[in-house]
């Protein structure tokens, strides 16, 4: 993120968007706090093509996966992170 950070600065940009979080999501939107960030709110709607639909609710933040990642102690997320994002980030 430092490194974006940087590089968007050098290009003259002077905002920088850290995209959308689900509510529910606090470990994500402490992150993006801790940047220094501005939140703000986005109205998102999620809308079904098979059903024809909109698709009510957030996505599901709360899963198992999370409660495991909650417990682990930050050097080893960093790890698990490092290795993740590259495939499915």
């Amino acid at each position: 993120m430092w490194k974006a950070i940087k590089w968007y600065s050098k290009a003259g940009y002077e905002s920088l968007c850290f995209g959308r979080t689900e509510p529910e999501n606090q470990g994500l939107i402490q992150f993006k706090s801790g940047w220094g960030t501005t939140e703000q709110q986005i109205n998102y709607y999620r809308y079904d093509l098979i059903k024809e639909a909109f698709i009510a609710g957030s996505s599901n933040v709360a899963g198992f996966h999370n409660r495991i990642f909650r417990r682990m102690p930050i050097p080893i997320l960093n790890r698990i992170g490092n290795i993740l994002y590259r495939h499915v980030g």
